[in-house]
């Protein structure tokens, strides 16, 4: 035979050769297929193909096409819950960006009990967020001997409602998101601080830079990359949040928290209007989808620094 001849078959004996040497690895892949397709892929095709009907699940099946989506344009409560959301994710990212930063480069010191220190900021993002809000509750209560509002009161500041208030209500859902969630945030930022080369330290010292500057001119810059990671993981949390409203305020007070998750549970739950939150919940998917997408294109997180 020929090499021309030869070269096929030694081609197909080589891939039938990887085949059978990673075989043992394909039931992992089919479970892993079998989760993706039942849990993920399965519910999303329920979930537009429900979007199409005016049902509650159980007896009621009308298809009323696009209807749902049209709906939306008049849904003055949906236009006050993405007003929320927003407003939400503007109270809620920025903080937690910038004191997930600062507590890491704190704890990022070769100092002794560190590692406690460490662990104890890590703490909240592994308690349940019941627990967290119950706790929360209890420092933001109205009463004048609460704790925050006692120690507004040792400077002078009158007791303040918090969760009652409806100028207030929200941004302290965001601050109960940002204990829980710096932590977490935290040890990103840590694993990325540990592992910019000490000899670019070094250079900066030599050029002057001490303290302040040597993290301006050094660490944050090389720091971009899990910056624009935080700043896209954080926003997508943001704008999905649910878990403490519902515990704390459910919505109020007069609407006051009601976001845009909160109020596809309310149509879905309370209102029984399944088809019409299904079409809520696929315009979340693209807003957050759209956001997404402008901040990893303009943030580029992806991109090497050195």
């Amino acid at each position: 035979m020929s090499s021309a001849t030869l070269r096929p078959v030694a081609q197909r004996r080589a891939l039938t050769k990887r085949i059978l040497k990673s075989l043992p690895w394909y039931p992992f892949i089919v479970i892993n297929l079998v989760v993706f397709v039942v849990f993920n892929l399965w519910p999303w095709l329920s979930m537009f193909q429900t979007a199409t009907f005016k049902t509650d699940l159980l007896s009621h099946r009308e298809f009323v096409g696009l209807d749902n989506f049209v709906k939306m344009a008049g849904d003055e409560l949906l236009h006050l819950a993405l007003k929320n959301t927003f407003l939400f994710a503007l109270l809620y990212v920025p903080p937690l960006v910038v004191v997930s930063l600062l507590v890491a480069i704190l704890v990022n010191q070769k100092l002794r009990g560190m590692k406690f220190f460490r662990s104890v900021y890590f703490l909240p993002n592994v308690t349940n967020i019941a627990v967290l809000a119950l706790v929360f509750r209890r420092f933001l209560s109205p009463r004048d001997d609460a704790p925050f509002n006692y120690l507004l009161g040792l400077v002078g500041i009158p007791a303040q409602r918090f969760l009652l208030d409806i100028h207030q209500a929200l941004a302290s859902i965001a601050g109960l998101g940002v204990w829980q969630s710096f932590g977490f945030f935290m040890v990103i930022w840590l694993a990325a601080l540990q592992a910019i080369p000490q000899p670019l330290y070094d250079a900066g010292r030599v050029d002057g830079a001490y303290g302040w500057r040597l993290h301006r001119h050094v660490t944050i810059p090389l720091l971009r990359p899990t910056a624009a990671f935080v700043v896209v993981i954080t926003t997508i949390g943001a704008l999905q949040e649910f878990g403490a409203i519902f515990i704390l305020t459910g919505g109020g007070p007069v609407n006051a928290t009601t976001t845009a998750v909160y109020h596809i549970y309310s149509q879905a739950f309370n209102f029984t209007r399944f088809g019409y939150a299904s079409a809520l919940s696929i315009l979340l998917f693209l807003i957050i989808l759209v956001i997404a997408y402008v901040q990893n294109r303009y943030l580029k997180f992806d991109e090497e620094v050195y």
